[in-house]
This record gives structure tokens, sequence and C-alpha cells, in this order.
């Protein structure tokens, strides 16, 4: 990972420097309905800021389910294109998983766009594991209606050790 990383837990101020960032990140694709101020009030705590000479180079929204003491779940992520590869994005989700160890949250999941086989590949890298769906995309299994109806997407599950 490139030097000069700073990273802490969200703030308020921060949600409108991540949803600034968003569009650039995914290529004009605009996510940012999907990242809410509301989590940065609530969430602080299980959302981790990436900052290289005071730039959000990286960001990770982590949510403790309030119905499920165990789990927890990875809202959104995302890393600054010149960071990816780097490592950064592995580092937060591993701050997130020490989160949940130290509250005895012990399932992680989330879940990501059919089309994003980028994060696909690092959900498995991370030793994620695909879940099955009620449907499929491109080969891969999805919950075709996850957040809302015509929404497919790849759900995951990671069991901490």
């Amino acid at each position: 990972m490139k030097d000069n990383i700073v990273i802490r837990t969200g703030t308020p101020d921060d949600y409108e420097r991540v949803i600034a960032v968003m569009p650039d990140w995914w290529n004009g694709r605009d996510l940012t309905g999907m990242v809410l101020k509301i989590f940065f009030v609530h969430f602080r705590n299980t959302i981790f800021i990436a900052e290289a000479n005071g730039e959000i180079v990286g960001f990770l929204m982590g949510l403790f389910s309030q119905y499920y003491p165990d789990e927890a779940y990875i809202q959104f992520a995302g890393i600054h294109p010149n960071w990816r590869k780097s490592g950064l994005g592995r580092t937060l989700a591993e701050q997130f998983f020490d989160a949940c160890r130290e509250n005895g949250r012990t399932i992680v999941k989330s879940s990501t766009a059919p089309i994003n086989t980028d994060s696909i590949a690092f959900h498995t890298r991370l030793g994620f594991e695909i879940q099955p769906g009620d449907g499929e995309v491109s080969g891969i299994p999805v919950v075709m209606d996850y957040h809302r109806k015509n929404d497919p997407k790849v759900s995951f599950v990671k069991v901490l050790d």
C-alpha cells in the first residue's frame, strides 16, 4: 500500500465528500442513492475513511445488524481508481472485520451488482462466498429483487474466524 494513508472512522461531515467522488470512481454511474447521510450519523463507528494528503482515497460503510446480533453488513465500499490493487480495499475491510469481532459479529454479508465483476472478484478474494439466489445473470446467482423490484444483486457471506 502507498504511504501517507490515514484511516479513521466516519463523521457526518464526510457524507458530502464521499458522494462527491463516487460518480468519478464508478465511471459516471450515479450510485450516490445507496449512501445516505443518516449512515454517517448513526453508524460512524463502522464507517472507515481512508485519506491521503487530506483527500479521500477510499471508504467502507459497514453496519451492525440491529436484528441479528451476530451479523454485520457492508453497505458500500469504494477505492479511488489510482489506489486500486494497492491493498487499501483489503485494509479497510480488515478494519471492519476487526470491529465486527470486537462486537461479537461473526457473519458479514454484502452484495454487489452482477455487472460489477471487479467487486465480485474483490469479495471472493476476501473470502466471501456467493450465496444462492432466485435468479441468474451472466451465469452468476443473484437475488432478483434485492433492494427493490428488478434490482438483481450478487449476495455474499463471510464467516469470521
